[in-house]
């Protein structure tokens, strides 16, 4: 277990995906702080998993100073190309690899190794009143893992 020693002189992030707990709780609903409550800071894999759904939802294209960051998820989401679940699965393992490469090429030698992406898998697509939720599993180069949940706008077709 970790203790607060463990990450003494360490970069930390704003919690930007609250409601995610270790122990294998979570909520559908994504915010920056809950209602009446305060942002909270994170690091090691909960803040490795924040920034691979940043990069996983980002648009490519969509920051003007940084053109090739992001993937083409959210566009072919919002374009209508996400039909299927197997549509699904295909565009989300593409930006998986999007990602992935995005995250090793701003990673530096001397970042923690539980902080630093080794790999990330799509382990489920649920089909959902209006949505699709996404499960996915990163894993850093620690050996340590943490599962994400995160909503994708889109309605599936209950054929194929």
């Amino acid at each position: 277990m970790s203790t607060i020693v463990d990450y003494l002189d360490r970069r930390v992030d704003v919690l930007a995906f609250q409601g995610a707990t270790p122990q294998g709780s979570r909520l559908l609903t994504q915010a920056l702080a809950p209602p009446g409550g305060a942002g909270l800071i994170c690091a090691g894999i909960q803040k490795l998993a924040q920034r691979f759904l940043l990069e996983l939802l980002t648009e490519r294209g969509s920051m003007p100073f940084a053109q090739q960051r992001g993937t083409e998820l959210i566009s072919r989401a919002r374009l209508g190309y996400l039909r299927t679940q197997l549509d699904v699965f295909a565009a989300t393992s593409s930006a998986i690899s999007d990602a992935q490469q995005n995250l090793w090429d701003e990673e530096s030698d001397n970042d923690p190794e539980d902080e630093s992406f080794a790999s990330a898998e799509l382990l489920a697509v649920t089909s959902l009143p209006g949505y699709a939720s996404l499960t996915i599993r990163v894993t850093s180069r620690a050996g340590t893992s943490r599962d994400v949940l995160t909503p994708l706008p889109i309605t599936l077709s209950q054929h194929g």
